[in-house]
């Protein structure tokens, strides 16, 4: 069978390897432009881009997937595409284009949490399960008909990092399974309820990772979570910036909300319930450290943060 593979990020890249090892056929590879990266702004291939050339494969970047990355994908002639985290919505014009159509691996158990930011998302509302579902792409958000699914145990202490790379391993091993039984799948798919207003997930923005204190303990931990290891939560102490990579629930009593002080070794700081411990902490222009280190350089009793 011949695929079209569409994707941008790392683990993305590491579903198109998986795929290669596995002896799929993939006959084109479709990405994003080349992204300003880091401090010095250098334009740089996505991880899937490195992936096709180091493969010898034939690669189109685009950030738009218009008439033109159609008549590309044509050319190719695709039995079956497959899409994980490309980056833009399919039109009918490139949906009809392989004879099979499009999966798209999604890291949630649809319909829940459709959308950009499904891992986050998850950790966000606390959820101690997730997973991986194969469905066949339509012109909605994550709304076409479901082919499999598998579910994933989520430990208390997983970030977005570290959930994201439980689910490529799954998600990568899900498509592979799926491709084996790919008539029985088709044969059995779930059409989703058009109807379900389920809310969709948005792309994360550093705005949405900020820290407010007059947050419950649990929210600004999950907070904390969901927003590592990008765009990572943050608050302000004098005007400046200071990310949180670490967090944990403290029964240290009689705190008010963003008032700091050292307890038991750790920094920890009230918010509208219970105390919050920051363990790891990020002030800008500085590497991580214990929360603790940075409030013993401060040399004060208390701090007060926002």
């Amino acid at each position: 069978m011949r695929i079209i593979f569409a994707g941008t990020p790392a683990n993305a890249a590491k579903t198109l390897e998986a795929l290669l090892a596995a002896n799929h056929e993939v006959v084109g590879v479709l990405t994003r432009m080349d992204a300003p990266m880091g401090r010095s702004g250098t334009l740089m291939e996505s991880p899937v881009a490195n992936v096709a050339n180091k493969h010898d494969l034939p690669l189109l970047k685009s950030n738009l997937p218009d008439p033109q990355v159609g008549e590309w994908i044509a050319g190719l002639k695709p039995d079956l595409g497959i899409i994980v985290a490309y980056g833009s919505i399919l039109k009918t014009n490139l949906l009809e284009i392989p004879a099979e159509g499009w999966l798209n691996v999604h890291y949630s158990l649809l319909p829940k949490y459709p959308g950009a930011s499904p891992v986050q998302q998850m950790l966000l509302e606390g959820d101690s399960t997730t997973g991986v579902t194969v469905f066949q792409l339509d012109e909605g958000v994550d709304t076409g008909p479901i082919l499999s699914q598998a579910s994933v145990v989520v430990d208390p202490d997983a970030t977005a990092g570290s959930v994201l790379e439980q689910l490529t391993v799954v998600g990568s091993d899900l498509v592979l399974d799926t491709l084996k039984k790919l008539d029985d799948y088709l044969g059995t798919k779930t059409f989703q309820d058009k109807n379900l207003k389920v809310p969709v997930t948005r792309k994360i923005n550093r705005a949405m990772a900020r820290i407010e204190f007059s947050m419950p303990a649990l929210r600004i931990v999950n907070l904390v979570r969901a927003m590592n290891p990008e765009p990572v939560a943050w608050f302000e102490f004098e005007a400046q910036p200071v990310r949180v990579l670490e967090s944990a629930i403290s029964d240290f009593p009689g705190l008010s909300e963003g008032v700091a002080v050292l307890a038991e070794g750790e920094l920890v700081v009230g918010s509208s319930d219970r105390a919050v411990i920051l363990r790891t902490v990020q002030p800008a222009g500085k590497k991580p450290m214990p929360g603790a280190d940075w409030f013993r350089g401060l040399r004060r009793d208390s701090l007060s943060l926002t």
